[in-house]
């Protein structure tokens, strides 16, 4: 049978003679492969981004505004309900493959199966009584079809979570591109074939989601529960539950200050703010594929001290990449500002806010690497109090600076809350504290922050933005630069023996 590190993708190295030692080739082989292989599953996340993004400006164009708007708010309800129906178990599944194999693993999505069936049909059968409270009053299609679409994704990333535990590479491409791609692709059709509605919309994704489910679930072979797995349920259960007001938390966490703003501040400045968060952001979504990406070569390093040498290294070199990132995003913002919206939206003076959401990404890279330290060590109701924690914070620094400051107290809130998610889980860590050399990462993405904000105080005269190009191209150079050669560093870690 192979290793856990094996089943994820680590190439594990030669064993070394016995007697003490650094087992120092382990850690740079899987931060090799978190930079290596694990960046061909980001290309394909990319790629899907970057096809939903090609066909949304048409769809939204095709319904108008009352008909997006109720695919809008059926999108919201959907990603609402598919982390209740998912209820923290793709973690889980990935968890249970690294330290009890393939048949354990594949035990408990079967559980997850069946509680997307219960819970995506217990919110279908009783839809009549919370849609309207909802506002999703005579639009009971839209809500069944909400819905449903909800449940079955649970089910595909309970499944695309085993099959990248398992690195099987061509298997969650078709699955991740059914689901994604081909999903917008379908929806076009019959918004252009049957009507221009959301339901047709709706109905587009929801006949490609079941189409990647049943792939999903052919390929990953969940299977029957036997008599004797009722403590693999119990654990399984007691790690993931946890995970679910997490996960509710960090969508609140990504919409309260929205939601605040268009409260205290009107609707224009929604608009307005919506468009530097979402340039300011992508950092932080890259991080954020990154982080389900990485997990299960994380959860295969079963040596606890070579796995936060792991963490330490990888921290570190999103850092060095994160520096050129901030940086390069923050000169360019100008230029990518006015291509995202018209001059109606007041662009030139959004450069601080879309600078300070750009900033967000150094803590929030942090939090996510202790939190993957956490899952790791099965401390998932720490997740959860660290992310109530910080939506608590995020909503008070909202209600006070948002009178003050404006627009730029809701991104300052936000990067407050990722601040004290991070502090929080520190401290909530029961692993030991080890020296490390993160010190230098630190610094270097401090000082890239602060250069990128202020970066905002450039010129955007013709000579000031033909600085910005330069500078942004400088910093693509940059990050080529140090994503080709990022190499471990030698992390010092507990001395151990190995069997020849």
């Amino acid at each position: 049978m192979r290793s856990p590190g094996e089943r994820a993708g680590v190439d594990r190295p030669a064993p070394a003679p016995p007697g003490p030692g650094p087992a120092t080739s382990s850690v740079d082989d899987t931060v090799r492969g978190l930079f290596g292989r694990d960046s061909i599953y980001m290309m394909l996340w990319l790629l899907q981004l970057g096809g939903t993004a090609a066909v949304t400006p048409i769809i939204t164009r095709l319904l108008g505004l009352d008909q997006f708007g109720r695919v809008a708010a059926a999108i919201v309800l959907m990603q609402v309900l598919v982390v209740l129906a998912g209820c923290g178990l793709q973690v889980a599944v990935q968890r249970r493959f690294a330290d009890r194999g393939a048949a354990a693993a594949a035990g408990l999505l079967t559980v997850s199966l069946l509680a997307a069936a219960l819970v995506a049909g217990t919110a279908v059968a009783t839809s009549s009584l919370w849609g309207p409270q909802l506002g999703f009053a005579g639009d009971s299609v839209v809500v069944r079809l909400a819905v449903l679409w909800a449940g079955t994704s649970a089910v595909t990333a309970c499944c695309l979570g085993l099959l990248r535990s398992q690195d099987r590479l061509i298997g969650f491409t078709a699955v991740s591109l059914a689901q994604s791609v081909l999903a917008e692709i379908t929806s076009l059709v019959l918004i252009l074939v049957l009507g221009r509605t959301a339901e047709m919309f709706l109905v587009g994704q929801l006949a490609a989601q079941l189409l990647a489910a049943l792939v999903a679930v052919v390929l990953a072979r969940p299977r029957m529960l036997r008599r004797g797995d009722g403590p693999l349920v119990r654990t399984g259960l007691a790690y993931a539950l946890p995970l679910v007001p997490a996960t509710l938390g960090a969508v609140v966490l990504n919409s309260a200050g929205t939601l605040l703003v268009h409260g205290y501040l009107g609707s224009e400045a929604v608009a307005r703010y919506a468009v530097a968060a979402t340039i300011g952001s992508i950092p932080i979504l890259v991080l954020g594929a990154l982080d389900s990406i990485w997990l299960p070569r994380i959860f295969a390093v079963d040596d606890e001290a070579d796995r936060d040498a792991v963490l330490a290294a990888s921290r570190d070199a999103l850092f060095r990449l994160l520096a050129p990132v901030m940086v390069g995003l923050s000169v360019a913002s100008p230029l990518l500002l006015r291509l995202w919206a018209p001059a109606q939206f007041g662009t030139e003076g959004l450069l601080f806010l879309t600078a300070v959401v750009i900033v967000g990404a150094v803590p929030y890279a942090m939090m996510l690497s202790s939190r993957r330290g956490l899952l790791a060590r099965s401390s998932t109701v720490s997740i959860a109090v660290a992310t109530l924690l910080a939506v608590v914070v995020d909503i008070g620094s909202n209600v006070v600076l948002l009178p003050l400051i404006g627009l730029v107290g809701a991104a300052l809130a936000t990067l407050a809350a990722f601040s004290v998610q991070q502090a929080c889980q520190y401290l909530l860590s029961k692993a030991p504290r080890r020296r490390g050399g993160t010190g230098r990462g630190t610094l270097r993405a401090g000082v890239a922050g602060a250069a990128a904000l202020a970066s905002a105080a450039l010129p955007l005269s013709v000579p000031g933005m033909v600085v910005r190009v330069v500078l942004a191209v400088a910093c693509l150079v940059w990050f080529a630069r140090v994503l080709v050669g990022i190499a471990p560093v030698r992390w010092p870690v507990r001395a151990r023996r190995r069997a020849t």
